[in-house]
């Protein structure tokens, strides 16, 4: 049997190192546009962080599942502000397309783990959080 704490753990502890990934980014970043969109991301991956850990404090209780994020529900990030370009884009475009790649691997890791579970209630928590994966990747 798979612990389902232990996996949650590993999944928040995945999601603090994304929203490291982020600040680390918008650090890099030299235009003002890039350091909000990365900023904005880092806050994406706290937002997970800390849905991950409600999942955790909540199983004492009861699972209670929450649906995952509509794209049409998130702040539109503006990538670019009108007439400012980013003086440092090579690396940045790395940076985005490790993210991209970063969060195709989450999206997968957390597919694999909702197939692990029979019960209907885990397996939402762990394809919600797929999805959300998903929205993020649409997003970068």
């Amino acid at each position: 049997m798979f612990d389902l704490n232990k996996l949650l753990v590993e999944a928040m502890n995945s999601e603090l190192e994304a929203k490291n990934f982020y600040i680390d980014a918008s650090r890099k970043a030299q235009s003002q546009a890039g350091k909000k969109l990365f900023s904005e991301l880092a806050a994406f991956e706290q937002n997970h962080y800390n849905k991950v850990k409600r999942i955790i404090e909540s199983l004492d209780n009861e699972i209670r599942i929450e649906e995952p994020s509509d794209l049409q529900n998130i702040q539109h990030i503006n990538a670019e502000i009108e007439g400012e370009l980013e003086p440092n884009k090579d690396e940045i475009t790395t940076i985005i397309n490790l993210a991209i790649d970063s969060e195709k691997n989450a999206q997968s890791r957390y597919e694999k783990i909702a197939s692990l579970f029979d019960n209907i209630e885990i397996k939402k928590i762990f394809n919600n959080l797929a999805q959300d994966e998903r929205n993020h990747q649409k997003i970068l």
